[in-house]
């Protein structure tokens, strides 16, 4: 049986790997995954039934880093050498660099700009066979890129694969027709990260006092912060949030993910951070009017932004139809990436 190696790095690659490996199973593919301990990563993994190796311990800071991608990628080049995978797909330079060393088809999967993330960018694309992003990052014009109609949230998100739960409500201890939101903070502490700045104490404060007290805040912060009263802290196992993000009334954070998962199920997104203006498939999505990016010092204008969605009776109909729009626009990008790497697999002699 040919086998493939997966590097799951993030918890979005774990929900956009998912589909990738299951669909490659039912081609008689066999699977192994790699992945880094961060976040719920690894939890995701489990709940969705898929075995995973870590390579190595997480280590912060630069020189941390560095000690942890060698002793990645020196383990999984072992590995490739025994296992003598026909490709390694991730978002990681591993994918690239092992599979260069190994003789596996490397295929890396990235949806950031080169400009955004340049560390990852020098060390991966040269050594990649096929780089895989969205359409909106054509300009860049990498050799041997391949540009899907689309972003990557619809991998997992897509209508084909992904039906909101009707009991999300009861879930969160509300009423059926109760109204709510969501706020996240993300950590910012990625090494692409460092000097960004996001939402802070202050803006939370008068976040609290504009939302109407008619909608219930749910909040889900990485980093320390105070919660404002009346606030709710967001427990629910990390696969059911995007049940929740496409009932909420808005959605607000300071990181991309989240915004594009939110903006993608058709739930208006606002994004404060030192990002805006330099991430492409955000920019897509704004120009659907689907989410809205402010930048640190701009906060009135998000505010307002806010306000107007929150204190609008047409906010769900018209969020829809902008959704409804950008979906007949783009793409699934599964069953493309499938064609697309299906004809490149190749045999070990």
């Amino acid at each position: 049986m040919r086998k493939l190696f997966f590097d799951v790095n993030h918890p979005v690659q774990a929900l956009m790997l998912r589909p990738v490996i299951e669909a490659f199973g039912k081609q008689g593919y066999a699977a192994r995954v790699f992945a880094r301990d961060k976040d719920v990563t690894l939890g995701l993994l489990e709940r969705f039934g898929i075995e995973a190796e870590t390579l190595a311990l997480r280590r912060r800071g630069r020189l941390g880093a560095a000690i942890e991608l060698v002793a990645r990628e020196s383990r999984m080049l072992r590995r490739a050498m025994a296992d003598r995978p026909v490709a390694i797909i991730g978002t990681s330079v591993h994918a690239a660099r092992v599979g260069r060393l190994s003789g596996a088809l490397s295929i890396v999967v990235n949806d950031d700009d080169a400009a955004a993330v340049p560390l990852f960018a020098r060390l991966a694309y040269p050594f990649a066979d096929m780089i895989v992003k969205p359409e909106c990052l054509a300009f860049e014009g990498h050799p041997r890129q391949h540009t899907y109609r689309a972003n990557q949230q619809l991998f997992y998100l897509h209508p084909s694969r992904f039906s909101p739960a009707s009991d999300v409500r009861r879930e969160l201890g509300l009423g059926a027709q109760d109204r709510f939101a969501v706020v996240r903070l993300s950590a910012l502490d990625a090494h692409h990260d460092a000097g960004i700045r996001g939402v802070g104490q202050s803006l939370l404060a008068k976040l609290a006092a504009l939302i109407p007290r008619e909608i219930t805040v749910f909040a889900s912060l990485e980093r320390a912060r105070i919660l404002p009263e009346g606030w709710r802290s967001l427990n629910l196992p990390p696969e059911r949030l995007h049940h929740v993000l496409a009932s909420a009334e808005f959605f607000v954070g300071d990181g991309q993910t989240m915004t594009a998962e939110a903006a993608v199920l058709g739930t208006p997104a606002l994004r404060l951070n030192d990002f805006v203006g330099r991430i492409s498939y955000l920019a897509q999505i704004e120009r659907y009017g689907l989410a809205f990016g402010f930048r640190p010092g701009d906060e009135d204008s998000l505010l307002k932004k806010l306000d107007e969605i929150a204190r609008g009776d047409r906010s769900r109909p018209t969020f829809a139809a902008a959704r409804a729009l950008f979906l007949s626009d783009m793409v699934d990008p599964l069953p493309w990436f499938i064609d697309l790497v299906s004809g490149r697999l190749r045999p070990h002699a």
